[in-house]
């Protein structure tokens, strides 16, 4: 809305911005209060979830829905991870998709269940007999406490991402964790492609964290990052060419050169790549 105030850095609270670089007609910009990254001028709400659910039906997130043995491979990871970290008790999947994780959990025996944008993704994750609630953070009252709290590749989409965290303090039981995955601005990857690196991918990532700014934005919102871990994704080269289609035109032709040649087995195989994504544990303060 022209004469409109820009809301201040989600992590610190600062009000001055430098740029930082352009990337499809999108500006981006640094805080210079802390290492936080963000489109400027932030979307509208209704724009994002209007792209959401069109992206999920034809766009670049059909790409990632319809590729289950990704998905699944690196969910399973995920929880793998956090298992020997968290309490035990029910979980909460934040922003669910179509059910990936609640999947890699239930395999592990946990009590999981999730809320979703998406009704395209909620549709998929129902169909499969998991409990799935189509309900926008802000809107959704949990009937029980939650032992852990997993929003996974969520963070980098929401425009006030401190209002999730407030109120994930209210939905943890007595010992309960925050488990989040974000992209990573000062991993190898995003420093050594700078702005075409393929994290930096508007509309879609509206913030963009590290450890640092991630760490201040938690405590900001009374929550401690107890531990923060390099994040790999279990992937085929097959469905990261594919996937860089949606996220830079340019990356996706030199890959696609790169990979082609290759014998089918091995772009099929799945690898753990370190992609530039953390992994961060938190506890209410």
């Amino acid at each position: 809305m022209a004469g409109a105030v820009a809301p201040p850095c989600a992590a610190c609270g600062g009000v001055r911005f430098h740029p930082r670089f352009e990337k499809q007609r999108y500006r981006f910009v640094g805080c210079d209060g802390c290492s936080l990254v963000r489109l400027d001028p932030l979307p509208d709400q209704e724009a994002l979830t209007a792209f959401y659910d069109e992206s999920y039906r034809s766009g670049i997130y059909a790409t990632f829905a319809s590729a289950d043995a990704v998905r699944m491979a690196t969910a399973a990871a995920r929880i793998a991870t956090l298992l020997p970290l968290v309490p035990s008790g029910p979980w909460l999947d934040v922003g669910c998709s179509t059910g990936s994780s609640l999947r890699a959990a239930a395999a592990r025996g946990l009590d999981a269940e999730g809320i979703e944008l998406s009704q395209a993704a909620v549709d998929t994750a129902r169909a499969a007999g998991l409990r799935v609630e189509r309900v926008a953070a802000e809107a959704f009252r949990p009937a029980r406490a939650y032992a852990c709290v997993t929003a996974f590749d969520l963070l980098e989409h929401l425009l006030e991402p401190g209002e999730l965290l407030a109120r994930v303090r209210s939905w943890l039981l007595p010992g309960g964790c925050l488990a989040v995955s974000v992209p990573d601005t000062n991993s190898a990857a995003a420093r050594l492609m700078g702005r075409h690196w393929y994290f930096y991918a508007p509309p879609v990532h509206v913030q963009y964290f590290d450890r640092a700014s991630l760490t201040r934005l938690l405590a900001r919102h009374g929550l401690r990052a107890s531990r923060i871990v390099s994040a790999p994704k279990v992937i085929t080269l097959d469905y990261a060419v594919s996937v860089l289609a949606g996220f830079d035109a340019r990356l996706h032709r030199i890959a696609r050169a790169l990979v082609a040649p290759l014998p089918r087995r091995l772009r099929q195989r799945l690898v753990k790549l370190p992609v530039g994504e953390i992994l961060a544990i938190a506890t209410p303060q």
